[in-house]
């Protein structure tokens, strides 16, 4: 016998975790704020994700595992390798349009490091960004650096501007990060 079909998909569930991280924090990351943005109901998300903890565990797994689309989507609009780099990394931090938003996620980030289910994919989200960047860094071309050790700069920066816009940017995050990530790209690729 088969159950009647979903309605909402894991995607669109996922999309209500994150628009809620963003802002509400963790403290307001409950079930029910989830089913509402979602349009479902509290109910209908323990049966499909077990807990709460099931559902974070789930949304974890599948942004470590998203990394590569993003990148890839930019190729395909045919982005240049170090366009599609920055392009993506600045895709990452479109949701977050405000210092309050950033601080929200920062706050789930404390969850990710501490709960060691979590903090596993973390791992692997971390991993793969900086291996997808050194692969598009080896992919442009870059001579006289080691494109792994460059593409750890430029997610040290990545991490660092979002600090630096929060604290006391101007302007919009996702400008911000894009002119940082250039700054350091610039110097190995003339006319980026």
């Amino acid at each position: 016998m088969t159950g009647r079909p979903r309605s909402v998909s894991d995607d669109e569930v996922f999309e209500a975790v994150a628009q809620t991280v963003t802002e509400a924090g963790p403290a307001g990351l409950t079930l029910a704020a989830v089913a509402r943005r979602a349009g479902l109901t509290p109910p209908a998300l323990t049966q499909r994700f077990g807990s709460k903890r099931g559902l974070l565990i789930a949304f974890a797994t599948r942004e470590a595992g998203s990394v590569a689309a993003v990148f890839d989507d930019r190729r395909a609009a045919g982005a240049s390798p170090l366009e599609a780099l920055r392009d993506g990394l600045v895709a990452f931090t479109a949701p977050v349009t405000t210092r309050e938003g950033l601080a929200n996620n920062l706050a789930f980030l404390q969850l990710d490091l501490t709960d060691e289910d979590l903090r596993e994919h973390s791992v692997k989200q971390s991993r793969a960004l900086r291996a997808h960047l050194t692969e598009l860094i080896r992919e442009a071309g870059v001579r006289g650096v080691d494109p792994a050790e460059l593409a750890d700069t430029v997610y040290a920066v990545y991490a660092g501007a979002q600090l630096t816009w929060a604290i006391d940017g101007d302007g919009e995050l996702g400008p911000w990060l894009a002119r940082r990530i250039d700054r350091v790209l610039a110097p190995h690729l003339p006319g980026l």
